[in-house]
């Protein structure tokens, strides 16, 4: 059959691989030991495992739909010497303008002189070596712990209990690329929230790149959201199309608590963000939602991992997707249900629309329930345009381009109209319609 391998050329492909992936943990190990962290006991324990991982092998099924070659075969430089170079009218056409305490990070380091004067309620302080952090949802993913080990200036935000804070935190994460033609500059972001009891809170993650250079870049968030609080998570990540994003977000619930958490990624050459969720707390609430819109040949992969712990849990998931030119979107999500989770209802939904005859998504939903009396189902569509919504707004005299325009705008619609700030969404909302101008 055309398109399978034979043996030999199986082998052959086993052997580029490996030796590829040989090369780039080498190139990273010369990183991370020339680093200011290589001496931290914690920093050791994470490079530990990236070595005990390794890159994956050739056709590995998690990876099956992600090509690393370019990202492996790139020479890479940390570029945390740099942190002076953003100048404060770069900041103003970089970030969302809105009323709330800023925090700049500039290739993983954070600016004072950019940043909030003060943060309000919230205690921020550089995360030292004995910092008690959650341990990994997801143990297996190599690029977590290549953050964890590169970071170069990991942050603690701290919010006590009983704060109901009106204006949210606003964290921009800023990354440029190098001068160095020989070089790809590459940065990891690394911060942990704690959240405290009774609490509401609203915590705004901005991804930018400052100028159209290749960039690899890491970032990983961990949350632990105490009982009876409500926490909103937004993140905003529009990078160039050279650059490649590895991002691992994760959330730990509390009693009784709410969280509202939205992801929009515009923009990567490959970006792959995994959103991984416990709840642990009896009577938690979780809305998690993304909206993906690659173009050209970009590779948008979202992964979300969800553990329903506790009885009288509910969960609504909803994942969407604009898929145009020859891009591809990777949507992969699973659902557990702990024995002792009674009375869960969980919801997942991956709604995906094709913009292009060579765009591609490759989708899974899976649900793995441990437990009786339980209300959980997931689905996912792929389709184009209809053509029936088409005619009917070209009967009543719009035209073709501004009728797919409304239709596309209507179906990322539902995700935007989520996002509980208005700054937010309407920079979403510009960013689409200027993407979507040239259909």
């Amino acid at each position: 059959m055309a398109g399978l391998l034979t043996n030999s050329e199986r082998a052959e492909k086993q052997q580029q691989v490996t030796k590829l992936n040989q090369q780039a943990l080498k190139s990273f190990a010369t990183l991370f030991y020339a680093s200011k962290r290589a001496n931290e006991k914690q920093a050791q324990a994470y490079w530990q495992q990236v070595e005990k991982i390794g890159f994956p092998p050739f056709r590995h099924e998690e990876w099956h739909y992600t090509p690393l070659a370019k990202v492996l075969n790139a020479q890479y430089q940390l570029n945390s010497d740099k942190v002076n170079t953003i100048t404060a009218e770069q900041l103003k056409q970089l970030a969302i303008s809105l009323d709330g305490w800023r925090i700049v990070l500039f290739d993983g380091c954070l600016i004072p002189g950019l940043s909030s004067d003060n943060f309000g309620p919230y205690q921020i302080q550089m995360m030292d070596a004995q910092a008690q952090l959650p341990a990994p949802i997801v143990t297996d993913e190599i690029f977590l712990y290549l953050t964890e080990s590169l970071a170069a200036q990991p942050l603690m935000i701290k919010l006590a209990a009983n704060q109901q804070v009106k204006k949210p935190l606003y964290i921009l994460n800023i990354t440029s690329g190098s001068n160095h033609h020989n070089y790809v500059n590459t940065s990891h972001y690394r911060y942990h929230l704690e959240i405290g009891a009774n609490c509401k809170s609203q915590v705004i993650e901005h991804f930018v790149s400052v100028d159209d250079k290749p960039h690899l870049r890491g970032s990983r968030l961990t949350a632990n959201i105490g009982d009876n609080s409500h926490f909103s998570h937004i993140k905003l990540s529009v990078e160039n199309n050279q650059s490649h994003h590895f991002a691992h977000n994760d959330i730990l619930s509390g009693r009784d608590s709410q969280i509202n958490s939205s992801g929009i990624f515009i923009g990567s050459a490959l970006l792959r963000h995994h959103t991984s969720v416990k709840l642990n707390g009896a009577g938690s609430r979780l809305t998690l939602n993304s909206l993906l819109l690659p173009q050209n040949r970009e590779i948008v992969d979202t992964r979300t991992y969800l553990e329903h712990n506790q009885p009288f849990c509910e969960s609504r998931q909803l994942h969407k997707t604009i898929v145009q030119d020859e891009s591809k979107a990777v949507f992969n999500g699973m659902i557990k249900v702990a024995p002792q989770a009674l009375k869960t209802d969980g919801q997942m939904t991956n709604n995906n629309l094709l913009l292009g005859k060579q765009a591609e998504i490759d989708t899974k939903p899976q649900l793995e329930i441990y437990a009786d009396d339980v209300k959980c189902s997931h689905g996912a569509t792929v389709g184009r345009i209809d053509d029936e919504q088409l005619f009917y707004l070209r009967s009543r005299g719009i035209h073709l381009n501004d009728a797919k325009h409304m239709i596309m705008v209507a179906f990322a619609a539902e995700v935007i109209e989520a996002i509980d700030s208005e700054a937010v969404s309407n920079k979403v909302m510009d960013i689409i319609q200027q993407r979507l101008a040239g259909i």
